[in-house]
């Protein structure tokens, strides 16, 4: 599910180079540390990085989850909490969104902004994993997930959970990074992300690591076709996407199938 790498994408930047274990166990304990160790400076790199674009992202997908009779939404490896304050403004009072995540320092960044933002009654956090996700079948309205496809060991069995947990005609959104398609487009993007993202990192937070594997997370990673087949093979239906900032990030939405459909 790869593809060809080009002459801008800094081509050693992937996850075996980078060394992150192949194993569920390690590389879900990479993951958890990693995403730990910057979580006092992660929304500051993401508006930096992006330049405000995830906004506008998380804006988009929010949208397309809430929909109407929607008012469970599950917001999976919820990181800061960002895109389920979203969920929860588009859903208004009526509305109760759940975000789980197994990075506990993630997680208490985004309590603190849940309590400045009044939003406790409405939008709560649980510890737990995407592979495995502690609730029954069909409890949520719609799933959302944002910019954490990429971190995922198994990813087909991460959209299966998905789906177990919403409702049939409910529907899954992911908003991921991509690959741009465009090919000057696509080098400048990618000059950009395999080799100033990791010193702009190191700045912020006086080391690299972090902000290598943000890249090499996607070198490898589904394009937006092979992604809709994924969800697809998961037993989601009706799946499409939308391309952002020409093909930077992807919205995918994928559909729970009713009985009728099969």
């Amino acid at each position: 599910m790869g593809r060809q790498r080009g002459v801008g994408d800094g081509a050693a930047l992937t996850l075996d180079k980078l060394g992150v274990p192949k194993d569920r166990e390690g590389r879900e304990r990479y993951v958890r540390e990693m995403f730990d160790s910057i979580s006092h400076r992660y929304d500051l790199l993401n508006r930096l990085l992006s330049f405000g674009q995830d906004v506008l992202w998380r804006k988009a997908a929010a949208a397309l989850a809430c929909g109407d009779g929607v008012e469970r939404v599950l917001d999976v490896a919820t990181g800061t909490g960002d895109l389920a304050l979203e969920v929860a403004r588009r859903l208004g009072s009526r509305g109760r969104v759940v975000g789980v995540d197994f990075a506990l320092g993630m997680m208490r960044v985004g309590l603190a902004k849940i309590e400045r933002e009044g939003m406790a009654a409405r939008v709560r956090m649980v510890g737990g994993n995407g592979l495995a996700l502690p609730f029954g079948d069909g409890a949520f309205d719609a799933a959302t997930t944002a910019f954490a496809a990429r971190n995922v060991a198994d990813l087909p069995g991460f959209f299966r959970e998905l789906r177990r947990v919403v409702r049939p005609g409910g529907r899954v959104v992911c908003l991921e990074l991509s690959h741009p398609s465009p090919a000057l487009w696509r080098w400048l993007y990618e000059l950009y992300f395999y080799h100033a993202v990791p010193r702009i990192g190191r700045l912020f937070i006086g080391r690299s690591g972090p902000y290598e594997y943000l890249p090499g997370s996607l070198t490898d990673f589904p394009d937006p076709v092979r992604l809709a087949s994924v969800m697809a093979a998961a037993g989601l239906s009706r799946v499409r996407y939308r391309l952002e900032l020409g093909g930077i990030a992807a919205i995918h939405v994928g559909e729970v199938p009713q009985p009728a459909d099969g």
